[in-house]
């Protein structure tokens, strides 16, 4: 596909190094992103102030109760830096609400947050404003459920959160089905579909529902402002629903690159926390943090823990309810009892990131040998389970096995039982979600259907981006009676057959895109979500190390087939993790770059 040349914006923005270790603030890149040549002048950034939502978006409560985040906005300037100090007031619009700490400031982070926000008496949808002099206001909005014994309406899944272009309509219209408390569908109710915001238009503003308590608001067409855009579908006596969908502007993105970290050893995987740290973790090091003000410094270096080859410290995910119990979950290769494995280990890091407390390995006995092919990613999923991929640690056993964890996609809660529905064949462990694997180092949910999706590294053939589903097998075995390759039972690939057997497994998922012909390391990968992506809201991003770019994958509307745009192909540079940020950039982890790591920040324009 024909390769996009994309403008670089070149920030004269100062390095700031706090707390142990330097460079711990952002720099600029001087390179472009798509282009075989390097920039020659520097552009001052637009310095204009934004506002965002942080935290707090989109709950539900029962009426008259408190949601259970408190809503919280933040301010940056045009170069993504956070402003401190900025007032902020904080007003119930719709719903007859009511807020603590209405007047606020802004944080170091750059945060304000509201003391806390109880909905009115009656269910609904119902909105809070966030307001700063001289800036855009910030929206949030929460659904007041009905007390008990109270009716329902809920929206049909396949109607919620969509995208399309700004002023076209959605490939699904909004449906909704109404229920009476006892769950029991009702027939021949009034539902009146209300726009909330940006503008757009519903095909019936009023329906009643048929005998299977269905009413449909038929063709919905966006407004033609991008952004977060919302009907509400409410009807007397029932508690009320809202579905939203994502205004794209026309085109793809402008993208600008700066250096966010500094002096790192092969960096793995980050998170956000809901206060405005990064969590990260380096193979051989351990966890660290970055703190809103940049400071960084080592927060768990287990003695246990084993680095060696491609083991160690690898994927780190955050609790969903971080902000109140401050759990975070680490992949590890621990040695912990003689035996080494790899492992999943829940900690709970002190309020001012300077160590843990209260270690539980909630998942042991993941396959590991030599330190080769370990997989490592852990990411919560939307249905609130942990998601955990592993590697087949070059053993030809264990991708098809039902009981070895290596070579899996695992699913378990915040425990480590294992989740309900994973559909594992009779016999098998059940945390195992799918099987047949070789070495799967990302994996990231698909905005709007929550579908999962693994970015695999592959033989000497090709890589793979693959949905998958509880009870896959993706069609990797390379098990053979006898011959050996690297000392172990690891044969049958030539490297001219694909990773994806479909001539033994038939039923084997299938993948949406790979490399081709050839290998080039793929390892993380992240989806992009938000209007500032353009027509590349909802793409998945790949990390590759031997090819040394990210793969942009727009995917078709089944999701089964994607087309590719790389970018930043032109630097030279390992690439392993792409993740995004609460502020809707992309922070990319570099792998083995000659002078020290980094990480950077790809914001989209």
């Amino acid at each position: 596909m024909r390769r996009l040349s994309i403008a670089v914006l070149v920030f004269l923005v100062a390095c700031v190094s706090g707390g142990s270790g330097g460079g711990g603030g952002p720099t600029t890149s001087s390179q472009p992103l798509g282009t075989g040549s390097q920039a020659t002048d520097q552009i001052v950034g637009d310095s204009s102030l934004t506002t965002a939502v942080f935290d707090g978006q989109d709950q539900s409560a029962t009426a008259g109760t408190s949601v259970p985040i408190a809503p919280a906005m933040v301010v940056r300037d045009g170069d993504g830096r956070l402003i401190e100090n900025m007032p902020v007031t904080f007003l119930v619009i719709t719903g007859d609400g009511a807020v603590t700490g209405a007047s606020t400031r802004t944080d170091a982070a750059g945060i304000a947050r509201v003391g806390g926000w109880t909905l009115g008496p009656i269910p609904g949808v119902q909105q809070l404003v966030a307001r700063t002099p001289g800036l855009p206001e910030v929206t949030f909005y929460a659904t007041a459920s009905p007390v008990a014994g109270a009716g329902t309406i809920s929206v049909e899944a396949a109607a919620n959160n969509q995208f399309t272009t700004v002023g076209t309509a959605l490939t699904v219209d909004p449906v909704v089905t109404v229920r009476d408390a006892s769950g029991a569908v009702q027939a021949g109710i009034d539902v009146t579909f209300s726009i909330l915001g940006g503008g757009g238009a519903v095909q019936f503003p009023l329906a009643r529902t048929d005998a299977a308590g269905r009413a449909g608001a038929g063709r919905w067409t966006l407004g033609t402002s991008p952004g977060t855009q919302r009907i509400a579908a409410a009807a007397a006596g029932y508690g009320g629903a809202t579905i939203t969908a994502t205004a794209l502007a026309t085109g793809t993105p402008s993208l600008a690159r700066s250096v966010f970290m500094t002096g790192l050893q092969n960096p793995w995987d980050l998170a956000f926390t809901s206060d405005g740290a990064m969590l990260y973790t380096e193979r051989a090091a351990g966890l660290s943090v970055r703190l809103a003000n940049g400071t960084r410094r080592l927060v768990y270096a287990p003695a246990d823990m084993v680095a060696f080859e491609q083991c160690g410290m690898l994927g780190v995910a955050i609790d969903p309810q971080f902000a109140t119990n401050r759990r975070v979950y680490l992949y590890l290769s621990s040695n912990m009892g003689g035996a080494t494995d790899s492992r999943i280990v829940a900690v709970t890091v002190d309020a001012g990131y300077t160590g843990v407390s209260d270690r539980r390995d909630i998942l042991t006995g993941i396959t590991y040998l030599n330190g080769t092919h370990c997989g490592g990613r852990v990411r919560f999923g939307p249905d609130g389970y942990l998601y955990v991929t592993t590697g087949d640690t070059r053993q030809g056993v264990v991708p098809q096995s039902v009981t070895a964890l290596g070579a899996k996609v695992l699913r378990i809660d915040r425990d480590g039982n294992a989740a309900p529905g994973n559909n594992v064949p009779g016999g098998g462990n059940p945390a195992i979600f799918a099987r047949g694997f070789r070495n799967v180092q990302g994996i990231d949910f698909r905005p709007g259907s929550g579908t999962p999706y693994i970015a695999e590294h592959g033989p000497g053939y090709s890589d793979e981006v693959t949905p998958i589903r509880a009870g896959g097998n993706g069609g990797w075995n390379p098990f053979c009676s006898a011959g050996s390759e690297h000392g172990v039972q690891y044969c049958g690939y030539n490297g001219t057959t694909p990773m994806t057997d479909t001539i033994r497994y038939p039923d084997a998922m299938r993948p949406a895109w790979t490399t081709g012909n050839l290998s080039e390391g793929m390892a993380g990968g992240a989806f992009v979500a938000g209007a500032a992506w353009r027509e590349w809201h909802g793409a998945f991003v790949a990390a590759l190390l031997a090819g040394r770019r990210l793969e942009v994958l727009r995917l078709d509307g089944s999701g089964t087939f994607a087309t590719s745009t790389p970018i930043l192909d032109t630097l030279g540079v390992r690439l392993r993790t792409p993740v995004l940020g609460p502020d809707g950039a992309l922070y990319i982890s570099t792998d083995g770059k000659p002078g020290g790591d980094e990480i950077w920040r790809l914001a989209p324009g």
